[in-house]
């Protein structure tokens, strides 16, 4: 006899579409199938999505006594 929780659920939710499912149901984790998978895909090569980068706050400079005449 076993009870199963909410914290306990061993569901994903697919980033794409938002659909509940199990991991050993799909072939192309984290997403629940590989219609979801290339949407994803498509969606960094349009660069629709991407990382978060910092840019640089002040640019690189040369320090003056590593400066050789």
């Amino acid at each position: 006899m076993s009870s199963r929780s909410s914290t306990n659920d061993p569901k994903q939710t697919c980033p794409t579409c938002g659909r509940k499912f199990r991991m050993d149901e799909t072939e192309a984790p984290p997403f629940c199938r590989q219609r979801c998978r290339l949407i994803d895909l498509g969606r960094w090569l349009d660069e629709e999505i991407s990382l978060p980068h910092e840019s640089e706050e002040s640019p690189k400079t040369i320090d003056p006594d590593s400066v050789r005449d």
